[in-house]
């Protein structure tokens, strides 16, 4: 019997040998692809500036187009830096001295913030663009000459500007609408006790039927997007190539 105890033992210390020399398998962590925030234009998008022509007559057209390509990540970014002349905000022209000239005109107006309402909650917001991967939008400056005060020599021209990136974003509402978020804002908020909990939920149902028909009716005439400023998730420089034109 201690004869056959020394066997099993030494059969049970094989087996455990065994299963401990046996591979075992392992889940490796996928971790999900994301713009990255280094500072780098390649990082999210890249700024390619031109113009028609070298050189130009003094007082005459200046044009320059700036394209934005954008990377491998879908992207909701602000109106005002992918589709809108407020990108060249930041426009900037080196003479031969380089002296950085100071701009004489505004390029475009700012774009203001809007309140939109989503979840019976307020929230400020900012034109959006839905930027998808690999796209290329072109945006034109119509007249240099319009914005500095240019005389015959020689300028260095760049485009710098700052893409901001966003988490989420909000269908645009009708006036009608935000008025009645307003409305259920208000009914939440009552804490009247003649405006029973019956009361407060028949009102706040009725006023969410009237927002879901206005928004059946205009769906097609309201299709801009907004950014909550809140949802913002990063943001990077980006800077274009710079080109050189003559004036003579």
């Amino acid at each position: 019997m201690k004869t056959l105890s020394i066997l099993n033992v030494l059969i049970f210390s094989c087996i455990l040998g065994c299963l401990g020399g046996m591979p075992t398998e392992t889940q490796t962590p996928v971790e999900e692809a994301s713009p990255s925030n280094n500072g780098t234009s390649n990082a999210l998008a890249i700024l390619e500036l031109t113009s028609s022509k070298q050189s130009y007559a003094l007082g005459e057209t200046i044009p320059l187009d700036l394209k934005i390509q954008n990377g491998k990540f879908d992207l909701l970014v602000p109106f005002s830096v992918v589709a809108s002349p407020n990108v060249f905000k930041q426009l900037s022209v080196t003479d031969s001295n380089g002296q950085v000239l100071r701009m004489a005109k505004p390029v475009a107006p700012s774009i203001p913030l809007k309140t939109l309402y989503k979840g019976g909650k307020s929230m400020r917001c900012i034109k959006g663009y839905d930027f998808k991967a690999t796209q290329n939008q072109t945006i034109s400056l119509d007249n240099l000459s319009a914005h500095f005060q240019l005389k015959p020599g020689t300028y260095s021209i760049k485009v710098t500007t700052v893409m901001e990136v966003y988490k989420e974003s909000i269908q645009d509402q009708h006036p009608q609408i935000i008025e009645l978020e307003r409305e259920i804002m208000n009914f939440q908020n009552n804490t009247s006790q003649q405006f029973t909990p019956e009361a407060k939920k028949e009102a706040i149902s009725y006023t969410q039927d009237q927002i879901d028909f206005i928004k059946e009716k205009y769906k097609d005439q309201f299709q801009d997007i907004y950014l909550p400023i809140k949802s913002l998730r990063g943001k990077t420089s980006l800077e274009s190539n710079t080109i050189t034109i003559s004036i003579e």
